[in-house]
């Protein structure tokens, strides 16, 4: 049986993406499949080791996340809030 572990409603979507990692500003072009609050489920159009940590820009939005899971060309991102000063 599965248990629901997301803490906000996900929208499915079918979005054009880039994500971006690394010093060197590695790049992967990726659709967005559905969008939370608090992070995203894309696939990539290719097989790519993305970084642990990132942005990934869509929809004029450019949003840090951290890596969740990764399955073949499908991962899991987790926005990264702000830290409060």
């Amino acid at each position: 049986m599965f248990l629901e572990r997301r803490t906000a409603a996900r929208i499915a979507v079918n979005t054009r993406a880039i994500v971006v990692w690394g010093n060197d500003l590695c790049r992967a072009f990726a659709v967005i499949l559905d969008l939370s609050s608090g992070g995203l489920r894309i696939r990539l159009d290719r097989e790519a080791e993305i970084g642990e940590e990132g942005y990934i820009l869509f929809d004029n939005r450019m949003e840090p996340f951290r890596l969740v899971w990764r399955a073949s060309r499908s991962a899991g991102l987790q926005f990264l809030m702000p830290e409060e000063g």
